[in-house]
């Protein structure tokens, strides 16, 4: 598969929907570039998650050294985080389970960040989600 280096947001939502061995293609496609990719999990009941969203999304950049650790790439990934998580927030009230996989990637100058997985109420209104935010750092 063919990447361009510069288009981290479309990076971020194809590895947010990939399976396993697709981002493993990906992440070799793109492994001498300047691409940065991070991939986490993130499920439960939506207070959980939202407790625990953007917590989660800094550390795994941090870990997967997507980021330094300076207040503007932090930042960057903060609220990059907090808009996909508006996106794969229901707008109902309600205690519903979420399901998520979620890529933060980098290029130097722009940091992106994408959710994709299900939501449900109930196991039989599972329906997917998808969040995106994009920030400069």
């Amino acid at each position: 598969m063919n990447f361009q280096a510069n288009r981290v947001g479309k990076i971020a939502m194809i590895v947010a929907m990939s399976t396993d061995d697709e981002e493993k293609g990906m992440r070799e496609a793109l492994e001498r570039g300047p691409i940065k990719i991070a991939v986490t999990y993130v499920t439960g009941a939506l207070g959980f998650v939202r407790k625990n969203f953007v917590k989660t999304l800094v550390g795994s950049a941090l870990h997967g050294e997507v980021i330094d650790k300076t207040a503007g790439q932090i930042h960057a990934v903060v609220h990059a985080g907090l808009e996909a998580f508006h996106g794969v927030t229901p707008l109902v009230s309600g205690e519903c389970q979420l399901k998520l996989k979620v890529a933060i990637v980098q290029d130097g100058l722009w940091l992106a960040v994408a959710a994709y997985g299900e939501s449900a109420f109930h196991p039989q209104t599972n329906h997917e989600r998808m969040g995106f935010g994009i920030m400069h750092v």
